[in-house]
């Protein structure tokens, strides 16, 4: 192995250390601030539209737990070549009797974090399918959301899906990753490639700009 590959992989061990490291303290600051905001925005529920939120009643409320958060990345393409954006953006199910019934949204932004958002009842629906069919326990938890091909996708390996650099918030992807991830769009989460993801999501755009 030459002194070239030996430095590409220290690399990526680096930024794969790095980044872990960033998230656990990241899902501390973020399960915190749904702790203390959820219960508020819940109360923004007009009363008799529970039901469009997920909640039987407004009792349900007092009965939320929050559950583990999904960083969430969005996708960008520029002359064939794919990247990740982060942004500092969480999705936080909160659960109800063990039943995910919406999302909180949580932006972190220099050691700050700020619930923004509500919803996402069906979001919430297809992250616990994906949760009682693949997940083991102890992983780290991320949403890819593909506004290309109007997908959201997750991972639990987002680390191998990247290279190592990181330049202006983008993050480029790895094309050639072997790591599966999961489409939460269809009926049930479906196991798919990052060949596929990246082909199809570089199709689309090339279609998009010609028409």
């Amino acid at each position: 192995m030459n002194m070239k590959s030996h430095f590409m992989i220290f690399a990526w061990l680096v930024f794969s250390i790095n980044l872990f490291a960033q998230t656990d303290n990241s899902i501390s600051l973020v399960k915190q601030e749904a702790s203390f905001k959820a219960l508020s925005f819940l109360n923004l529920i007009p009363e008799g539209r529970e039901n469009e939120y997920g909640f039987d009643s407004r009792s349900d409320f007092s009965k939320i737990q929050i559950e583990e958060p999904y960083q969430t990345y969005y996708v960008s393409v520029d002359h064939d070549k794919l990247s990740f954006i982060g942004g500092g953006e969480w999705r936080v199910p909160l659960s109800v009797n063990n039943l995910f019934v919406a999302l909180l949204t949580v932006q972190l932004e220099d050691g700050k974090a700020e619930a923004v958002d509500f919803g996402g009842n069906l979001l919430a629906q297809k992250l616990q399918e994906f949760e009682n069919q693949y997940l083991g326990g102890g992983e780290k938890l991320v949403m890819i959301r593909n506004t290309f091909l109007n997908h959201d996708y997750v991972t639990t390996n987002f680390s191998s899906l990247c290279k190592q650099a990181n330049a202006g918030g983008h993050i480029p992807v790895n094309v050639q990753s072997t790591q599966t991830i999961f489409q939460l769009n269809e009926a049930s989460p479906k196991v798919t490639s990052m060949a596929a993801f990246c082909k199809e999501t570089v199709d689309f755009a090339k279609n998009t700009i010609e028409k």
